[in-house]
């Protein structure tokens, strides 16, 4: 498996707990210590979350 960048759609997959998403992201886990995302998916996420007042997803994506 290669490193790669995760975009908003896959990262709000994994928020919503869809088994597959997650299944990746514990596989890639294993081989690279961290995700990688653009600024743009940081923001496009950041300010979703804020405005749905998702604390404890906040606090996952910190």
């Amino acid at each position: 498996m290669k490193q790669v960048m995760i975009d908003t759609d896959i990262l709000s997959l994994f928020f919503r707990k869809d088994m597959a998403v997650v299944g990746h992201f514990k596989e890639y886990l294993k081989q690279y210590e961290k995700i990688h995302l653009s600024i743009i998916t940081y923001y496009e996420i950041l300010s979703g979350l804020k405005h749905k007042n998702a604390e404890k997803q906040l606090d996952t994506f910190f």
